[in-house]
């Protein structure tokens, strides 16, 4: 990968951009037999080269610039332009669905008669046409709950209710109503002198330490930042092993911290470093002395930022009770893993409805640095959807 990468530097110069990287091989019988190699996708970007400038974010609410999904992977200083009619994030039809939302919640703690992904909102459902309730039992279907599927499809249907049915536009309209309720943030600033620090934290199995080397890789190799990794999963003995086999292949650094004296003493000498990413040891939502550890130990960390990492296959209950409990650590954005090991992506939507936190990165596959991109409120729709 770094031969690949420096043969296309040393060709097309530092102001080519990176668009796509993957591990391929030549034609053979059916790929087997063939010889591996690297392919690097790229593009010539004749602005003046700025190593950091390429991971910024373009200060304009029109057009953002950072990173986008590719065939397989994130690219970097591709623009990304909102389509047109597209509904604003947080607009007021979105708000609606929202306060239907928390509505359906209230009257359903008043009466308390039916389990919480049980409650359908009927006193919606009764006035709707078939092609509505359609629409909300595909939602719920594909894993949105219940109430939340409910609010949503009335939130469209009030606004439709005195139009013909156009099946076609109530879902264009769902799907714009959907991606307008979530929010997603765009790739990080690294063009402060100092260096962003975030850390993923997250129960165990659900995939923290690859996500992390994938942007860890991705950042790193393609973006060209100056990448570090702190690992403070001192509890499996292959963890520390496992990020350490990644920051090799990357040609990152990695530090074993298992104080937070020895995390901040880190920090300080890393601190000409653009990304200094921090894995930590995943934690039963029912271990409370873990999650405590972890709260204290992250607490020591000035301005550090908290992904909160989940799988996408993960039941309504224990996704609620994940975030209750993760809520109780602290985290400001959330990472979906997995979403390859389901057809049913409501649960992304579910998770923003119960922590109310953007996402950043959505992950969908093993590979690296393969298999992530960051998380676009449109993509979400169409996952959530079942479109995707």
């Amino acid at each position: 990968m770094h031969e690949a990468i420096a043969q296309m530097r040393e060709e097309f110069g530092r102001d080519a951009v990176i668009l796509d990287t993957r591990l391929t091989r030549q034609r053979g019988i059916r790929g087997l037999f063939g010889k591996k190699y690297v392919e690097v996708t790229a593009a010539l970007d004749t602005r003046p080269a700025n190593r950091k400038a390429q991971v910024q974010p373009q200060a304009d609410n029109k057009v953002s610039k950072g990173m986008i999904k590719t065939p397989n992977g994130i690219g970097i200083n591709a623009a990304s332009t909102p389509s047109a009619g597209h509904e604003p994030s947080g607009s007021m039809p979105a708000q609606l669905a929202w306060r239907l939302y928390q509505d359906a919640l209230k009257m359903d703690k008043l009466s308390s008669e039916k389990p919480a992904e049980e409650a359908a909102g009927s006193n919606f459902m009764e006035s709707w046409p078939k092609e509505v309730t359609n629409l909300q039992h595909r939602l719920v279907d594909n894993g949105v709950e219940r109430r939340l599927a409910s609010a949503i499809v009335q939130s469209v249907w009030q606004e439709m209710a005195d139009d013909p049915i156009d099946i076609e536009r109530l879902l264009a309209k769902t799907k714009e109503r959907v991606a307008a309720m979530v929010r997603c943030v765009p790739p990080w600033d690294l063009s402060d002198s100092t260096p962003k620090v975030a850390a993923v934290i997250g129960p165990t199995g659900v995939g923290k330490t690859t996500t992390l080397a994938k942007i860890a890789a991705n950042y790193s190799l393609i973006a060209g930042a100056d990448v570090g990794l702190i690992t403070l999963d001192t509890y499996r003995i292959a963890a520390a092993e496992q990020l350490r086999v990644y920051s090799r292949i990357i040609g990152i650094p990695l530090r074993v911290a298992a104080k937070p004296e020895e995390i901040e003493e880190t920090i300080q000498s890393w601190s000409s470093k653009d990304l200094i990413l921090i894995d930590t040891a995943g934690s039963s939502p029912r271990d409370n002395e873990r999650l405590g550890e972890m709260e204290a130990v992250l607490a020591s960390i000035d301005g550090i930022e908290r992904h909160l990492v989940f799988s996408a296959t993960t039941s309504y209950r224990d996704l609620a009770n994940m975030i209750r409990r993760f809520s109780e650590v602290g985290f400001d954005r959330l990472i979906a893993t997995k979403l390859d090991e389901t057809t049913c992506h409501g649960s992304l939507l579910t998770a923003y409805a119960l922590a109310r936190r953007p996402f950043s990165f959505l992950t969908d596959g093993q590979s690296v640095p393969e298999c992530i991109r960051v998380a676009e409120a449109e993509h979400l729709s169409d996952l959530i959807l079942g479109d995707a």
